[in-house]
């Protein structure tokens, strides 16, 4: 008989503690969350550490040890293993043994000797790390922490280091973006903004008979060119410079894209903007939009909400525009037949419409 009620009596209190490790675990859960969140700059800053130290670049296409890669990159051997072991962690490397290399997913995008290498893309975004520490005072201020023109043109290794960074994520993502680009393959293209014009030179390239005008600032224009002169399609494509917010526009043209540069506009210029584009195509004329957006909203994708933030950084009244936002830009312009299409596994969207 005592035996049993001690028995009953433990059953009562093991379920009474299992409910409360169910209770424990939504809590460890949610704490666990947030700091997952606090210490999530740990992985971009392993990243970043590897991109500038040349990790990659010493086992691209090998395997090695964490001595050899130390040796290579003049490196503490310790910190080094550390560091690897880190990037094991986080599937980017494989480890087998003691020797380490690229994970065959993140191959083609950390080898130097690959086309779409990533790695000039990673080096600029290490570049802003710093800024995003100031990211409490730019919110309070509603000041930017660090000025635009310089990758503008203000100062010429920023803007190579831009172009050339815009360039490499490009070529990352053109595999999720080609397809999406609504251009007939014998059309006068105006790609307005056009940064290092990867993307509508690459559009070129798969159609000898699509002309191409690549209008953005000289500086950026120089780099662009030197981009193309190995392309097939250097003979399809005019360069034509001028600030496309105070620079009429060139004419003659069947198609407008407008690739990742809507979010460096206020509601203000956005609309301006639009309407300047409205009035360069001829009737029924298409525009192409490719940016970052979110859902209405604008808290998801978390990137996109993320990057509105990084924005900030550089143009306080710059945004991340959400797709509701765009359609309203879109049709007080003077366009319709909007549609928008979420390029995933990517952040970004493309946008068409037509010139009522």
């Amino acid at each position: 008989m005592q035996t049993t009620l001690m028995n009953d009596n433990t059953a009562i209190q093991f379920r009474h503690l299992k409910r409360l490790t169910h209770a424990e675990s939504a809590t460890a859960t949610s704490v666990q969350a947030l700091m997952d969140m606090a210490t999530g700059y740990w992985q971009a800053a392993a990243l970043s550490a590897a991109v500038e130290i040349g990790v990659f670049s010493c086992i691209s296409g090998s395997t090695a040890t964490a001595v050899t890669i130390a040796e290579s990159c003049q490196a503490d051997p310790a910190c080094m293993a550390d560091l690897l072991d880190a990037l094991t962690g986080l599937g980017i490397l494989d480890k087998e043994d003691a020797t380490y290399r690229l994970n065959a997913k993140f191959a083609p995008y950390l080898n130097p000797e690959s086309p779409t290498c990533m790695l000039g893309a990673l080096q600029y975004n290490s570049k802003l790390y710093s800024l995003w520490g100031k990211l409490a005072k730019c919110v309070k201020s509603g000041t930017p922490a660090a000025p635009p023109e310089a990758h503008l043109g203000g100062n010429p290794e920023a803007t190579r280091e831009f172009v050339m960074a815009m360039h490499a994520r490009a070529l990352g993502i053109a595999p999720m973006i080609l397809p999406t680009l609504p251009v007939e393959p014998d059309a006068r293209l105006l790609d307005v903004g056009s940064g290092p014009g990867t993307f509508s030179r690459m559009l070129a390239e798969r159609s000898p008979m699509l002309k191409v005008t690549q209008f953005d600032l000289p500086h950026i224009l120089f780099h662009a060119g030197q981009l193309t002169e190995s392309s097939t399609a250097r003979e399809q494509i005019e360069f034509v410079a001028g600030d496309y917010r105070e620079t009429s526009l060139p004419d003659g043209h069947d198609a407008i894209l407008y690739c990742g540069a809507l979010h460096q506009e206020t509601p203000e210029t956005a609309k301006k903007l639009l309407r300047k584009f409205r009035d360069a195509l001829p009737s029924r004329g298409r525009l192409i939009i490719v940016d970052l957006m979110t859902e209405p909203g604008r808290a998801t994708p978390v990137f996109g909400a993320l990057f509105s933030l990084n924005m900030k950084l550089f143009n306080p009244g710059a945004q991340v525009y959400s797709t509701d936002q765009v359609d309203t830009l879109l049709t007080e312009a003077g366009f319709d037949s909007i549609t928008h299409e979420a390029l995933e596994p990517s952040p970004y969207y493309c946008t068409t419409c037509i010139k009522s």
